[in-house]
């Protein structure tokens, strides 16, 4: 059902105001209340929500352009809109006073029936309408809300998604060295306890047993510490780029080790395959900026790439360069995969835009790299054709993220 539109009369002649009430009584949705003097009508409009006035013009005390003035200088009235009701105002007149009073119309005095109707159908139509936008747009915000909660809740999955392949393989590569150690540390406990059960019963040992019990021991030794090495290795760098995956937060650090770190755990889920990944870094490339969006942006490229651009081939080759480029340092990654057509590079950063629908692919890696790169890290992301094949992302990071930017 439409709002109530709401028009308030303002005339010193009750019987003018007598005939307004008649006329007006015409309409539907309107509701109409009167006021004699030009203080009443001020009066009102702080009690009272109007959508229009009707504003006589020769009142004593005040007149209406004094009326006007001061509902024009109040915030709450300063944007209802005045139609002034006169005898004697001219268009000229109107023009230089009324417009700057805030006024919108006048109507000449004696009213014509149906000019007065058609006005007030006129500016109830505009209120109406505005009644709709305001409502779409509450709609808008409302869905834009919800989108931005949806988008963060998609970014916290995609991050999700991004780390799995990592655990997983993390996981598994953690395995070789532990099951080493405890296999190595199983046997070095068996014979130490034969020497010292031959030493506790008081047994005499020959130079070369003793020598080959001892060798066995330094040999076990080194593989226990090279195994405990390599797993907290493993532990250090799947520990940073978890961190800097779930927080995302701002500090110094040089690129070499952030792309380094991400590359050596995605190594550890093809170093069964004949998928290689060739790094050429600089060191001393130092960004202050987000490193987990980095190490998120880098997975993402190489899932990509093994899902996608090694799809059907047992090997393929992945190069990740970077170079100074003024206040940004910039970054190519290139694979020598089957490449994508150019509808693909069209859409390739839309969100949900995916060649692998119903296969596992969501369509929103591509998209979240972009956003990140071009707002969080305030930089830029474009893909070409790989030279002499496959695909080539060429991304700027701000060497200082904007301050502005936020996780």
């Amino acid at each position: 059902m439409p709002e109530c539109f709401n028009i308030l009369v303002v005339d010193d002649n009750v019987n003018n105001r007598i005939t307004m009430r008649a006329l007006l009584g015409r309409l539907p949705n309107i509701a109409m209340m009167e006021a004699g003097s030009g203080a009443e009508c001020l009066m009102m409009t702080v009690e009272h929500i109007f959508h229009l006035i009707l504003l006589d013009v020769q009142m004593p005390e005040m007149d209406g352009f004094e009326t006007a003035l001061h509902l024009q200088m109040t915030e709450r009235t300063r944007n209802i809109p005045i139609v002034f009701v006169t005898a004697t105002l001219k268009a000229e007149e109107f023009s230089r006073r009324g417009y700057g009073l805030g006024a919108v119309d006048y109507l000449a005095k004696p009213l014509d029936d149906n000019l007065l109707l058609n006005r007030v159908r006129l500016y109830q139509s505009l209120h109406e309408r505005e009644a709709t936008l305001e409502s779409h747009a509450r709609d808008l915000q409302d869905a834009l809300d919800r989108l931005r909660v949806t988008q963060d809740k998609l970014v916290q999955s995609e991050k999700l998604a991004a780390l799995s392949p990592i655990v997983a393989a993390v996981a598994h590569e953690l395995n070789t060295p532990i099951g080493n150690c405890m296999t190595v540390s199983s046997t070095l406990d068996v014979d130490i306890g034969t020497l010292y059960a031959a030493v506790e019963k008081g047994e005499t040992l020959k130079r070369s047993q003793l020598l080959d019990s001892l060798g066995r021991a330094r040999t076990a030794s080194q593989l226990i510490l090279r195994g405990m090495f390599r797993t907290a290795e493993l532990v250090s760098n799947f520990k940073q780029v978890a961190v800097d995956h779930a927080s995302s937060q701002r500090r110094t650090f040089d690129l070499k080790d952030i792309v380094g770190g991400v590359v050596m755990l995605m190594n550890t889920s093809l170093h069964k395959t004949a998928y290689r990944i060739q790094v050429n870094i600089p060191g001393s490339l130092w960004l202050d900026s987000y490193p987990g969006p980095i190490d998120q942006i880098i997975s993402n490229l190489i899932n990509n790439s093994v899902l996608h651009g090694f799809e059907g081939r047992k090997e393929g080759l992945i190069s990740i360069e970077a170079q100074e480029d003024g206040d940004y340092i910039r970054l190519l990654y290139h694979d020598d995969g089957c490449g994508m057509s150019d509808e693909v590079k069209q859409h390739v950063f839309d969100p949900f835009f995916t060649t692998r629908l119903g296969k596992g692919g969501s369509g929103l890696g591509m998209s979240i790299c972009y956003n990140l790169v071009t707002g969080l890290l305030g930089g830029t992301i474009e893909v070409a054709d790989g030279e002499p094949s496959g695909s080539l992302f060429t991304i700027l990071l701000a060497r200082k993220a904007p301050l502005a930017a936020s996780p």
